[in-house]
């Protein structure tokens, strides 16, 4: 029977795939996450955390960063999200004001001003909190 053979094949011809869509996928700079988790000694308590990010392309092409902040306070809390897109040495930096009800958590997206596929191939993303930037 000719199907065991085909068979046997199988899982070193998927190996192959796998191994060759690892090294080609993402970006060459993946976003870098800011820092998190609990404040240390002399830092003032940070109500509003991003537990999340996305990078992505809009209707136009231009790159997106998709970022989810959450409010741990009970009351309403306000700080200024701010990113990063580095291409080729020229920064395009945008900021946006995240404003959450107590106990909350939203999506919040900064859109830059580069088209993606230009920043996929040779670009680097950071991105944070303006008082801590």
């Amino acid at each position: 029977m000719q199907r065991r053979g085909v068979l046997a094949l199988a899982p070193a011809v998927l190996a192959g795939c796998v191994t060759s869509a690892r090294d080609e996928s993402g970006p060459r700079n993946p976003p870098t996450t800011p820092r998190g988790g609990e404040p240390e000694a002399g830092e003032r308590e940070r109500w509003l955390r991003i537990v999340g990010s996305d990078v992505g392309e809009d209707e136009e092409g231009f790159l997106v960063l998709s970022v989810v902040v959450e409010n741990t306070a009970d009351t309403r809390r306000t700080d200024t999200l701010v990113g990063t897109a580095t291409v080729d040495d020229t920064e395009y930096e945008v900021s946006q004001e995240v404003s959450l009800a107590g106990n909350t958590e939203a999506a919040f997206e900064l859109v830059f001003e580069v088209e993606y596929d230009e920043w996929a191939g040779n670009g680097s993303l950071t991105y944070g909190w303006a008082s801590e930037m």
